[in-house]
Parts: structure tokens; C-alpha cells; sequence
């Protein structure tokens, strides 16, 4: 008795809190498929920052056909940064967002350690309501977001359809994007925004001080002149 194979079937891509079909060919590269993924989504920057991963968060080999890598109908896969490191529509915040923001911060560091935040709500909205404090291993030089997490969040955000609205982290004095910032954000669709708070946060908790930037079709980020420019606090 031969067994049939199915040439061509459908698999679910998840970036951001957006899942999105695409039809796949057994004999198809998994390369071919991330690109298609990263062009279906609209995504500028850093591409090659990007990967495949099933929900249990192994990667899918980029070097195999689809069929070798054991890639099946109906198969949901996490597109997602490989890492998550740092340093348009204007966003809704909810009330009590940046105080609570700022505490999370400031406890987190203690005035001594880089600290990070995402911003969060609803995806078919510009409303923050929601915010995200992920496991990350700190120093008074940086960050970075643990991967177990990240692709455990990336899939609550799918399931329930909410997105990343801007990230948010501290330096130790002044507050600028640098080139680590620059190069490993969680999003990397033009009009995300990107908020740098000084001072690890131990300030009063205002944005008034803080290097806020959005990222740019040109997958560039540029630094805007005023926080009004980037979001309407309630």
C-alpha cells in the first residue's frame, strides 16, 4: 500500500499577535518560506534577525525542504526574532500606564541594572492597556529577554489577538538609542515605537526625558521632536 504525500498544504504564521495562512510545497526550502513570511508581514528591518519556530519553540532547520524539517498541514509556526536585546499612528495610553511602568522599572533595576517593557493592547487598535515585563538577564550595560519567554508571549499574543506597541527600557544616564537598540528590537515593522527612560528609571515618572523613535519603511529609526508625536496619554 503507497502512502500519498501532500505536495502543497497550508501552514499558519504567527508574528506579533497576527496569525496569517500561507501555502507551502513539500519540496520548498524553509528559507523560502521565512522570506515569504517576512515579506507577507510587511518587515523592514533586520531581517535576518528572523526565524521559524514551532510552539514548543524548537527551530525549524532553514537548510532543509519543508518536508525534511517535518513541516505539516495546519502546522502553526512562530516568526520571531532569533533574540531580543537592547538598549504612524500615534498610541492611546490607559490610564496609570507610565506610573506603572516607570515602578516596574525602577524595582526591577534598582537603580543599578538596564530593565525592559513592552507596551501592549488590543491588535486591531492603537490602545495601550496592557504591560509586559519579560525573564531577562540584566546588567548596568544591557539586557537581554530570555528565549523560553519570548516564544511563550508570542504565542499568548496570538491567542489572544493582542500586539507589541512600543518597547521600553532604561539606561543608566542619558537616555539615547544605541546600536544595540537599534539592531535588536522585539518588532521590526515600520511604526513601531521605541522608548529609552535615563537615569534607570528612578526619576519621577514622567516621558518628558526620555528618547522616544519609530522605526521607518527604510527600516531606520528616527528620533521624534515630542512625546505627542508618538502617543495621547489619557
Amino acid at each position: 500500500m503507497s502512502v500519498i504525500v501532500e505536495k502543497k498544504f497550508q501552514v499558519e504564521i504567527v508574528y506579533n499577535g497576527v496569525t496569517k495562512p500561507l501555502q507551502v510545497e513539500s519540496e520548498e526550502r524553509v528559507t523560502a518560506l521565512l522570506q515569504r513570511a517576512i515579506a507577507t508581514f510587511g518587515i523592514t528591518q533586520n531581517q535576518h534577525l528572523l526565524s521559524l519556530f514551532r510552539q514548543d519553540g524548537t527551530l525549524v532547520p532553514e537548510n532543509e525542504s519543508i518536508e525534511r524539517a517535518g513541516l505539516k498541514p495546519g502546522d502553526v509556526l512562530l516568526l520571531r526574532p532569533n533574540a531580543v536585546k537592547g538598549g504612524g499612528e500615534l498610541l492611546r495610553l490607559a490610564k496609570d500606564i507610565v506610573g506603572e511602568t516607570f515602578r516596574t522599572l525602577s524595582e526591577c533595576g534598582r537603580g543599578e541594572c538596564e530593565c525592559v517593557t513592552y507596551w501592549t493592547g488590543p491588535t486591531e487598535q492603537n490602545l495601550v492597556d496592557g504591560l509586559e515585563h519579560p525573564a531577562h538577564k540584566r546588567s548596568p550595560f544591557g539586557y537581554e529577554v530570555e528565549d523560553t519567554w519570548l516564544t511563550d508571549f508570542w504565542k499568548q499574543l496570538a491567542q489572544s489577538k493582542r500586539s507589541v506597541k512600543a518597547q521600553l527600557h532604561t539606561h543608566p544616564g542619558q537616555a539615547f538609542h544605541s546600536a544595540s537598540d537599534d539592531q535588536w528590537p522585539i518588532v521590526s515593522q515600520a511604526g513601531f515605537v521605541s522608548i529609552v527612560i535615563p537615569d534607570f528609571a528612578t526619576g519621577e515618572p514622567t516621558l518628558d526625558r526620555a528618547w522616544i523613535g519609530r522605526l521607518e519603511a527604510n527600516g531606520k529609526w528616527r528620533r521624534l521632536p515630542s512625546l505627542s508625536e508618538a502617543v495621547i496619554l489619557q
